[in-house]
């Protein structure tokens, strides 16, 4: 889980077992404590027997999760999977209404993740490509709660079927069922880890699918694992064995900033993530000590890090997922004192360019923003009928490491009815769906600067009052925003939306300063790398 975790939440499922303590994020606490062991009937069950339904307990249907999953494609608007915990609701209805929501979205620019439908029930969804998952409740329910298993569910097949697609989903259907059963009791998220599905329910591939044609189970998967024997760690199985033990650290930092016309920073924040891809056999122990750790807040830690001695020393200690996971999610602590301009990096590491950024922001005189290794300076002029948008971006040159992939999504005003880009460097082409130009710049040239122009064609006003419903309307009633018969016109405005990468630098100055591999006698591979990238850089005119 990706939200914040700095308790631990007491379980206690059988008044015989002892108790146990267990690192868990907030979504993880909320599913502990709202947990429920109800067994289901379900056409597509697994045929192993979780171990979460060897106790049972009574259900309180005020504490209620998910009531309905649906698994949709959002091009098409086909369903995929659905299945009930709750009171059977009519997919058309909600699907109906989720993408209604999702096509005005997409109009004005403006993406929601949750909804609220007919009567109390309330709706959930998430979009990854082009697939759409959705989720509704009938009852009191923790929202991040939802918007995370959603989010990890995507997360658990894209491990399981590597592209997440309608027709891949449709060929291994069955798999899918297992893994929602598994992962959800009632409604409420118990497993969520790749880790501990894959001993649970095997992932397909050639040899499982030749054993299901042999022993005449098709379509079934079945596990070698013993269900009523617990597993160690959730997140690890047993018996991992690799001929070649490595282990990679990839901590990616993003910048969320916003600009004004001219390109000054206004506001800015660091957020990083320290990705791990391991391949260790056995049950090793991690440990891994970051420089300027102290400038972390807002931490959120895999359920495998060791909370009590990050804590107690700055250690992340841990013992790894098998494969892919996300360790650790940071917000990096902005100075706030005029003399310690330069503290986002101590003296004693050689000093970044990145951090002499200027004091005196907006509203904000005492806070140190993040400079930006890009200038974006925008130019935009509308007439009754005509318009014209110029921009021009380029690099700084006090940042050696080069910018790369660089994507800015120019979002036009609802009056443009057709829009023609042109670029000097770089490919650009419109949307005449969503309003906007998309101007894609691989890498920069050393001769010129890349620059944009979009010729715009707009809607008179008086056919944009109309297609409003302007004006007054047969009713005779003046509708807001007109005054004495004359309609108030807003300054048209265009938003910037910038997306950048720099790789083999970071922007914070938090570095890996040992990796310690225990418990095993082999010496791993190991291996580190930085990337910063443009998060929510806003640019407004």
């Amino acid at each position: 889980c990706s939200a914040p975790s700095h308790f631990t939440a007491r379980v206690d499922p059988a008044p015989a077992r002892p108790t146990e303590w267990f690192p868990c994020s907030w979504a993880c606490v909320t599913a502990f404590a709202l947990k429920s062991y109800a067994p289901q009937d379900t056409p597509h069950a697994s045929p192993v027997t979780s171990t979460k339904r060897q106790f049972q307990s009574r259900f309180d249907s005020r504490t209620m999760g998910i009531g309905s999953l649906f698994i949709v494609n959002n091009k098409t608007e086909s369903l995929c999977a659905l299945k009930h915990w709750g009171a059977t609701v009519g997919h058309v209805s909600v699907l109906e209404k989720v993408f209604a929501s999702h096509r005005a979205s997409v109009k004005h620019n403006l993406y929601a993740d949750v909804l609220t439908t007919e009567g109390k029930q309330y709706c959930f969804h998430i979009t990854r490509g082009e697939i759409t998952y959705i989720a509704t409740c009938e009852t009191e329910t923790e929202p991040l709660m939802v918007i995370e298993f959603l989010t990890q569910l995507h997360v658990v097949l894209k491990a399981y079927f590597t592209d997440v697609t309608e027709s891949v989903l449709q060929e291994h259907h069955v798999t899918l069922y297992q893994l929602l059963d598994e992962m959800l009791d009632s409604g409420i998220p118990v497993n969520t880890h790749p880790g501990g599905l894959k001993v649970l329910v095997p992932p397909p591939n050639l040899l499982n699918r030749a054993q299901s044609v042999v022993f005449g189970h098709q379509g079934v998967l079945v596990s070698d694992q013993d269900p009523l024997k617990l597993l160690p760690l959730p997140w690890r199985s047993n018996n991992i064995k690799y001929a070649s033990n490595e282990i990679y650290l990839d901590i990616i930092e993003s910048i969320d900033a916003t600009l004004d016309s001219e390109g000054r920073v206004l506001h800015s924040a660091i957020h990083g993530a320290i990705e791990v891809n391991s391949r260790l056999s056995g049950m090793p122990d991690v440990s891994l000590s970051l420089s300027n750790s102290h400038l972390m807040e807002e931490y959120s830690f895999h359920p495998s890090v060791r909370l009590s001695r990050f804590a107690t020393d700055r250690v992340v200690s841990f013992v790894p997922a098998d494969g892919t996971f996300t360790l650790m999610s940071y917000k990096v602590k902005a100075p706030q004192v005029k003399a310690e301009t330069n503290s986002w990096q101590p003296k004693y590491i050689k000093q970044n360019a990145w951090q002499q950024g200027a004091v005196g922001g907006f509203n904000s005189p005492t806070t140190t923003q993040v400079p930006l290794p890009l200038y974006i300076r925008p130019q935009a002029t509308f007439g009754s009928t005509q318009g014209r948008v110029s921009i021009v971006c380029g690099t700084k040159p006090a940042f050696e490491k080069p910018v790369e992939s660089v994507t800015l999504e120019v979002r036009l005003p609802d009056r443009v009815t057709f829009a023609d880009p042109s670029a000097t460097h770089g490919l650009a082409s419109y949307d005449d769906v969503g309003h906007s130009v998309r101007w894609v710049i691989d890498k920069f040239p050393v001769d010129k600067t890349p620059c944009l122009t979009v010729q715009v064609t707009l809607e008179s006003y008086e056919a944009s009052d109309l297609a409003k419903q302007g004006g007054k309307g047969s009713s005779g009633k003046a509708v807001p925003g007109e005054k004495n018969g004359r309609r108030v016109r807003l300054q048209e405005l265009v938003d910037i939306h910038c997306n950048f990468s720099v790789s083999g630098v970071g922007v914070s100055g938090i570095k890996v300063e040992t990796l310690q591999v225990r418990n095993e006698k082999y010496k791993p591979s190991q291996g580190v790398r930085y990337h910063t990238r443009g998060g929510r850089v806003v640019v407004r005119t």
